[in-house]
């Protein structure tokens, strides 16, 4: 039976304009699946620079069968901005300003997709007034995310205003769906039913890595990927939650033990001048301008090894699932992670291994441990990576798995 599906996500986006996110990608697979899809975005984003620019609340238009409306919300450039918040705001009130005008009119189910935390509120408008399932999809833990990245303090006004939220999320909805593994650890904690909570991982997108790849340049390459060393690359943002100076810390060790060793950070972010004084005078560590999305891969398949790591924080507890392990896993090279909250992914495919958290003894032992394998056993682990992706994450996949949560109980 065909629903019409309302997926509010103020962050969400489509290749068009930048990338396809995950709720686009499900949205483009709910399509195909017979239903009826509404993918409510807002135009302004700290992520990504070229969103349409228009006059009035809302601008409507069809990319691959999905309606999508485009809140129009003022710009803002950091992403601890006041101004950002307040778009979270005026997101909501435009949205039930102007719902009765949107494609798919009153909806069959409506997904609430953090983050703005606040499309709960959306979310729960739209359920009371049209008795429709509301599902609240959680891909980050907030507040205790704001806490953790040192945004406020847990004793903060805001952090109580955003826990309120957050338990309204989780009692009202009918369904809640989490990105990372142990979310109904969180839920549970929190006081609410951990058996209404559903991982669905991030999803592989298939025809993003299939067509909308580019090889960079060799001059690129050969500039920041040193030949005949065994390179590790941390490919992504260069921020404070990644513990990135522990990484540093263990090139440091690793530069007097093993020359053969090196380590590249392609990306750039808040951290990078901070990174980039503690690793003067390395002789292993290269700094790799960001490069264009569709390049990553290309970087990253002429690594040896991969690399991502995670601060020790409470939000991290209940496990990850970052689209950086998608490309990691589809570039069929084998990853290191630093992290001590619930594991998976890396582990479930067997492309790779945990060591615990901000331990630069034991990142740089296994660091050693892998440099010291054969290229083909290399291959081999990179290998099961893809392969798990291929078998289990593609959204064609996950999609059925969303719809199942969608139509139960009807």
């Amino acid at each position: 039976m065909s629903k019409k599906i309302w997926y509010i996500s103020k962050y969400a986006n489509c290749l068009k304009y930048g990338a396809n996110s995950r709720q686009f990608s499900f949205s483009k697979e709910f399509v195909k699946k017979g239903n009826c899809v509404t993918l409510i975005i807002g135009n302004s984003s700290h992520l990504f620079p070229i969103l349409p620019k228009f006059s009035g609340d809302f601008f409507i238009e069809k990319v691959d069968g999905v309606d999508i409306v485009w809140i129009n919300l003022p710009k803002y450039s950091k992403a601890t901005s006041i101004k950002r918040f307040w778009t979270w705001v005026l997101f909501e009130y435009k949205i039930i300003k102007n719902h009765k005008k949107f494609p798919n009119f009153k909806p069959d189910t409506c997904i609430a997709s953090s983050l703005s935390i606040l499309s709960i509120f959306s979310g729960l408008f739209l359920k009371k007034t049209y008795k429709c399932k509301f599902i609240f999809e959680v891909r980050d833990i907030w507040p205790q995310s704001f806490i953790d990245l040192r945004a406020s303090s847990k004793k903060g006004l805001i952090y109580y205003i955003l826990r309120v939220i957050e338990k309204i999320g989780y009692k009202y909805s009918d369904e809640i769906v989490g990105t990372m593994p142990g979310l109904y650890l969180h839920v549970k904690e929190s006081g609410f039913n951990p058996n209404k909570v559903t991982c669905v991982p991030q999803g592989f997108d298939e025809d993003f890595y299939s067509k909308n790849q580019e090889v960079i340049n060799e001059d690129y390459i050969s500039k920041y990927l040193p030949k005949n060393k065994f390179t590790i690359t941390y490919a992504g943002t260069l921020g404070v939650s990644y513990a990135l100076n522990k990484v540093v810390e263990a090139a440091a060790i690793l530069e007097k033990v093993e020359p053969s060793i090196h380590f590249v950070f392609l990306g750039d972010g808040i951290e990078e001048n901070k990174l980039k004084q503690q690793a003067k005078g390395l002789s292993n560590v290269t700094f790799a301008p960001r490069v264009r999305k569709e390049q990553v891969l290309s970087f990253l398949s002429k690594s040896s090894l991969l690399l991502h790591s995670f601060q020790t924080k409470k939000v991290f507890e209940y496990g990850i699932s970052p689209n950086k392990f998608i490309d990691y896993m589809y570039s069929g090279r084998p990853s290191i992670v630093m992290f001590s909250g619930y594991k998976s992914l890396i582990n479930d495919a067997g492309c790779g291994e945990f060591v615990e958290a901000e331990n630069i003894k034991a990142l740089s032992e296994k660091i050693i441990e892998y440099s010291k394998k054969n290229k083909k056993e290399l291959i081999r682990i990179g290998e099961n990576g893809k392969r798990y992706l291929e078998q289990n994450l593609t959204y064609d996949i996950l999609a059925k798995k969303y719809l199942n949560i969608i139509l139960e109980n009807e």
